[in-house]
């Protein structure tokens, strides 16, 4: 573990949250957890957790604080906090859209070094007992990148997660939201669809629903408020749902003229097939933020962060040209 934080704050002990207190003392780095839910805390506390009755008392000698909660609580939260930040200590987060936090912060917390996370780790559960101390392994953790983004709080932020085993990915705050309006909110949006349509076949659908249906609206079993705050808000999705619109619609014309779908089935195999097949090269980074953004818009992240006495690199992997 990185020597950078000597104590951590996790605010919010859900499915993330929760995963991320059990990650960071696996990693050996102290760690104290503060939630607005009086059971969730007390399942925290009963697990061997240190939980503070107090986000205040979470706070208070944090170099690291997370803000784990939903969307619709960071405000709050902020402006809770706000008073007991160490100057000096990080404050990240790990919501799924980052524009709004950052402008939350930027409003409530000028002066914080902020920078804004997103671990692509969840699943369809929730709550501290689906916590789970592998959930970031291999997986993709956006951090952004700013024109006012403190670099070394970066970098140190970069190193924790590369130490939990995840992949730090360099984007915008705005990079990231459009991405993930493809990735996340389109296929929640889908599922819900899948799941309300796949059925209307009466009781004999019920019957046949198999692997297919399951997989397809998995994550409609996830909890309806978590789905709306990681939609709401994203113009990005408007312009997904457009184009997902358009094929289906092509879809619709070609099977009521008794044309085929093998085009679109030929195309979507093919993406899907291409996706899982990258290959990947190993590249090494200076600590540059045009630098590191362009490695994030070409699907890059890093795998380590070395010090020595010449300074700071980096090395990532990204997909081959």
């Amino acid at each position: 573990m990185t020597a950078t934080f000597g104590r951590a704050a996790v605010l919010g002990l859900g499915l993330i949250g929760g995963s991320l207190v059990h990650a960071i003392r696996q990693s050996g780095l102290d760690v104290i957890g503060y939630d607005t839910d009086p059971q969730t805390a007390a399942a925290a506390s009963a697990s061997g957790f240190p939980v503070t009755a107090s986000d205040a008392g979470a706070v208070h000698g944090a170099d690291l604080v997370v803000l784990a909660m939903p969307l619709p609580e960071v405000k709050a939260a902020l402006q809770s906090l706000a008073p007991h930040l160490a100057p000096g200590a990080i404050l990240t987060d790990v919501g799924t859209l980052k524009a709004p936090v950052l402008e939350l912060v930027r409003e409530i917390i000028p002066t914080a070094r902020f920078v804004g996370g997103h671990p692509l780790a969840g699943t369809e559960l929730s709550g501290w007992d689906a916590a789970d101390p592998l959930l970031f392994r291999d997986a993709p953790w956006a951090l952004t990148l700013e024109p006012d983004t403190d670099l070394a709080s970066w970098i140190a932020l970069a190193e924790l997660v590369c130490d939990l085993g995840a992949k730090p990915v360099p984007a915008t705050a705005a990079e990231q939201d459009a991405a993930v309006a493809h990735v996340i909110g389109l296929p929640h949006v889908l599922a819900e669809t899948l799941a309300l349509t796949g059925l209307t076949g009466g009781e004999l659908g019920l019957s046949l629903a198999a692997g297919s249906y399951m997989t397809g609206s998995r994550v409609a079993r996830t909890r309806p408020d978590l789905v709306a705050t990681w939609c709401d808000g994203n113009p990005e999705l408007v312009r997904a749902l457009d184009d997902v619109i358009g094929r289906l619609q092509d879809a619709r014309d070609h099977l009521a003229t008794n044309r085929s779908v093998l085009d679109l089935a030929v195309a979507g195999h093919t993406a899907r097939m291409d996706w899982e097949h990258r290959r990947f090269e190993p590249v090494e980074l200076t600590a540059d933020p045009v630098g590191l953004l362009e490695h994030g818009r070409r699907g890059g992240w890093i795998t380590a962060v070395l010090r020595d006495d010449d300074g700071v690199r980096l090395l990532g992997m990204r997909p081959r040209t």
